[in-house]
């Protein structure tokens, strides 16, 4: 594999950087060659969160240049939009549907584009969007934080991800604190499952 560019955008606290590392970590362990890049900005007070892991062995830089993303895994539906720029024609995207409406909306000083508007805009540049309600099924697993492991999970069926699922449930099992590995674990399964479901 010479690069495989995977961007993953979110807002803080949604756990964008542990899943980033569960990817990373995954690919260094397959013997592959990986790069992480982390942008953390407000992530402590909900702002915007970006992670870039790229695999392969003509990756060089730890940030995905423009239009070069394999693959998104947008936590949050507009955090997609702000780093669309990243996708190449034809990418992946693992895209949550559950929405973190920002202060400036409630405070109606913005507006909040709907779910069919905001796909809309990712179709402009590809077609191959994968929509869960990873939140949902984060929630009805135990614990709404490991919607990160729904996601990841859901990516294991985008056909050119290049980990595997058992490499992947290790390496949960390696960096989660013990009392959590099972939640996690279920929502990784969780991810999965939904979408098998749709396939």
């Amino acid at each position: 594999m010479e690069e495989y560019n995977i961007v993953l955008c979110g807002v803080g606290g949604q756990g964008t950087i542990l899943a980033s590392k569960i990817l990373a970590q995954t690919a260094v362990k397959l013997g592959l060659n990986c790069r992480v890049g982390e942008t953390h900005g407000m992530s402590q007070r909900g702002g915007s969160v970006i992670s870039h892991v790229r695999i392969g062995s003509k990756v060089y830089g730890a940030l995905t240049p423009d239009a070069h993303a394999d693959l998104m895994l947008a936590f949050e539906p507009v955090e997609s939009l702000r780093y669309i720029n990243y996708l190449k024609k034809n990418a992946y995207v693992v895209l949550n549907t559950h929405p973190i409406i920002p202060t400036s909306v409630n405070a109606g000083l913005a507006t909040y584009p709907s779910l069919e508007e905001i796909i809309s805009k990712i179709k402009a540049v590809t077609e191959n969007i994968i929509s869960i309600d990873a939140t949902s099924l984060a929630q009805n697993v135990g614990s709404v934080i490991s919607l990160n492991m729904v996601i990841i999970g859901a990516s294991t069926k985008v056909p050119t991800f290049p980990l595997p699922e058992a490499e992947l449930i290790k390496t949960i099992e390696e960096l989660v604190k013990p009392k959590f590995i099972q939640i996690n674990k279920n929502a990784f399964v969780a991810g999965v499952q939904a979408v098998k479901a749709v396939e």
